[in-house]
C-alpha cells in the first residue's frame, strides 16, 4: 500500500481515536455495503424490466402453456 495512503489512514485513525485496522475495516465494510446495495438495485431494475415484458403479473409461462395446441 502506498505510504501516502497509509498516512491518510493513520490520520483518520488519529482523528477518530481509532486504530489503522479499525479504519481499514470500516472503509472495507462501507465499500462492500455500497457494492451490495448497487447490485441489489441493479437486480431490482432487471426484475422490473422482466416483469414489464411479461406484462401479465409474471404468468408468462402459464400463458404460453395455455395457448399451446392440444395434442
Amino acid at each position: 500500500m502506498p505510504d501516502e495512503l497509509l498516512a491518510e489512514v493513520d490520520a483518520e485513525a488519529r482523528r477518530t481515536g481509532s486504530t489503522r485496522s479499525a479504519v481499514l475495516r470500516g472503509f472495507a465494510d462501507a465499500a462492500l455495503r455500497r457494492r451490495r446495495e448497487r447490485r441489489a438495485e441493479a437486480i431490482r431494475g432487471l426484475l422490473d424490466v422482466a416483469a414489464a415484458h411479461g406484462g401479465h403479473g409474471g404468468n408468462a409461462a402459464e400463458l404460453v402453456k395455455a395457448t399451446r395446441p392440444k395434442p
